[in-house]
């Protein structure tokens, strides 16, 4: 599946024919990456319209569907239009509409993987103004978010319900196939129990006990979060706490898991969160911490490994880091060395033991 992009350019240096070619070619990539926040709005505002589930898949005509999303009909024309300029739904000249593999992406109703909730999440207005502040981080090393918004991300989204619950829905559905694989590659002795520090809907909590009958788990996170939560039908292996990892962590755990949690924190957070668990955790049980490794040099990095390590300075003053650097964390908490149970160009999980 290829993406196009459809960006005019202006005139170019009046040189030879191959320097202009080559002018032409720079000018023109530089303007596609200038305006990628509009491409970005584009698809969020489809997104929250409605438009992706929508259109039907023998396709609908756009006069048709404004009525029924009760959006304006050139506008939405408009819309479309751009969009399938780059590749995302097929609009023909009559105003019909069409998905094809780029659009399905977008619908909340599909049985494979879904952006849906992606593109909402970086549409939102608060993380949009976060991104205009990059600037702010530059000159400040500080994150963005507090500093546009009034207050920090997590304290943002406990006190605004609607965006919490995308927030929850954009983490929810993640990478396809997530939880299973770090369920997969984790070795959970019958009677062990697993807290999911930081542990939100429970996604993860639900898919480890399905491959672990013997097992129990506890879901730990904000009040906020843990009220939405609620275990499978007459499964008393699940139990949730709520509460502050900055503060404590439950004790009793022989598996502690931080899937996604610490690239939200800059180094020092991060270390209080792993100490934290440290004392919460007997002699030689486990902390698994999921997140992404990056690459020491950034010609062997994923473009969208580092957009997403400026994503956590923006929004948290956190951080994506090389495997160097979870050591270094890790050490210092009183853990051992780790290991790599798994990599995958999404994510790793990391394992390391109380000593």
């Amino acid at each position: 599946m290829t993406i196009q992009t459809s960006f005019q350019t202006g005139p170019v240096a009046h040189e030879g024919p191959e320097v202009r070619a080559s002018a032409a070619g720079d000018i023109r990539r530089m303007q596609e990456l200038i305006r990628g926040m509009a491409v970005t709005q584009m698809i969020a505002a489809a997104c929250e319209v409605g438009l992706p589930d929508a259109v039907d898949d023998d396709g609908t005509s756009l006069t048709s569907l404004s009525g029924r999303l009760k959006v304006h009909a050139g506008v939405l024309t408009r819309l479309a239009r751009a969009l399938s300029s780059f590749g995302i739904f097929d609009v023909d000249a009559d105003g019909g509409i069409r998905h094809n593999e780029a659009s399905r992406l977008l619908r909340t109703t599909t049985a494979g993987p879904s952006l849906h909730w992606a593109a909402r999440f970086w549409g939102m207005p608060g993380i949009w103004r976060s991104w205009g502040a990059l600037s702010h981080c530059a000159g400040t090393g500080e994150e963005a978010f507090s500093h546009v918004n009034g207050q920090d991300f997590f304290s943002y989204m406990n006190g605004s319900p609607e965006e919490e619950a995308l927030y929850q829905r954009y983490m929810a559905s993640g990478y396809p196939g997530r939880y299973a694989a770090i369920a997969d590659v984790l070795t959970v002795a019958p009677g062990e129990r697993v807290i999911d520090v930081g542990g939100g809907t429970g996604s993860l909590a639900r898919t480890i006990l399905e491959r672990n009958p013997d097992a129990h788990a506890v879901v730990y996170d904000q009040a906020s979060v843990i009220s939405a939560l609620t275990g499978a039908p007459g499964d008393d292996r699940l139990s949730t706490r709520a509460g502050s990892f900055f503060d404590a962590v439950p004790t009793g755990g022989d598996i502690y898991i931080l899937s996604w949690i610490l690239h939200d924190w800059p180094d020092e957070k991060a270390e209080s969160i792993l100490r934290n668990c440290r004392k919460a955790m007997g002699a030689g049980a486990r902390i698994v911490v999921v997140d992404r490794v990056l690459q020491e040099s950034p010609k062997d990095c994923d473009p969208l490994d580092l957009v997403l390590d400026l994503q956590m300075l923006v929004l948290h003053g956190g951080r994506e880091r090389t495997l160097d650097d979870f050591t270094r964390l890790l050490n210092a908490a009183g853990f051992s060395a780790p290991r790599i149970l798994s990599a995958r160009p999404e994510f790793s999980v990391i394992q390391a033991r109380a000593v």
